[in-house]
């Protein structure tokens, strides 16, 4: 007759097992941070950038090498080439991630990660921009706001099954899955959802002004700037096409209702003759 003792490994393999799940669960959902992150950053390069030029505000060392240097530009286009990815993914449904070998795309993904820890350290003495000329205006600002954020969270997802998800299977346990559960769901819209509501939502307008604003005081537009304009308008692009879809689903859905109960009707008043 078995002890009770007997089952003491079990369940504390069943914890061990349970809390490396948490911990896998977390560190995807840091890694896949790196979009609203990342457009945080560049928000924020673009207003140091500006108050920089406009209010010959001195930047400290050695962030100031981040506006004097085209780590700027890099950076935009490695961040555009993600949501260029998710773009095309949306509207044809085809991974453009999977043309990439898996082991560049560990290289690629850890090389990204590094060049924003990187970045983001350099970026701690940059000011918090709060001058209301930089921020977006105009009509609809809600709705705007709610594509971009719609749209951000698809770039997201496509960074963490494409990127995220394979580098840290591989690191964990050498086999890919790549599926995740509600549960990694949920964590994933909670952190972006507190980004965006602690930092992202009152500094990321700053990306759509500045070219307006540079403008408008007859200043020079510079090319980080028109690709940080493009990149917000391109991640609202991809919200936008998200709520298009849904609603062609939803339409599509209720026509099939319709049709169902017709035919119903039909065959109910075929009976009744």
């Amino acid at each position: 007759m078995s002890s009770s003792k007997d089952f003491l490994p079990e369940k504390q393999g069943g914890g061990a097992s349970a809390s490396k799940e948490c911990c896998i669960i977390l560190a995807t959902t840091a890694l896949s941070l790196h979009p609203p992150l990342s457009l945080l950053l560049l928000s924020r390069l673009s207003a140091a950038r500006f108050s920089s030029t406009s209010r010959d505000e001195k930047i400290p060392f050695p962030t100031s090498l981040l506006l004097h240097t085209k780590t700027t530009l890099i950076f935009s286009l490695l961040v555009s080439a993600v949501a260029v990815a998710a773009l095309v993914e949306i509207l044809t449904g085809k991974n453009l991630y999977y043309l990439i070998s898996k082991r560049r795309r560990l290289s690629q993904a850890w090389a990204m990660l590094f060049l924003m820890l990187v970045c983001l350290n350099l970026g701690f003495d940059l000011p918090i921009g709060t001058d209301t000329n930089i921020r977006g205006g105009g009509d609809f600002v809600t709705a705007r706001r709610l594509v971009f954020v719609l749209g951000l969270h698809e770039i997201m997802v496509l960074w963490r099954r494409s990127v995220v998800k394979p580098v840290v299977d591989e690191a964990v346990s050498g086999i890919f899955d790549e599926g995740f559960g509600w549960m990694e769901k949920a964590v994933m819209a909670a952190a972006l959802g507190y980004v965006w509501s602690r930092r992202l939502r009152g500094e990321v307008e700053a990306l759509a002004a500045l070219p307006r604003v540079r403008t408008e005081l007859g200043m020079h537009v510079e090319a980080a700037d028109v690709l940080g304009w493009w990149l917000y308008y391109l991640t609202a692009a991809i919200g936008g096409v998200k709520v298009v879809k849904v609603l062609l689903w939803a339409a599509n859905k209720f026509y099939r209702h319709i049709c169902r109960i017709s035919v119903l009707s039909n065959q109910s008043a075929e009976q009744l003759v």
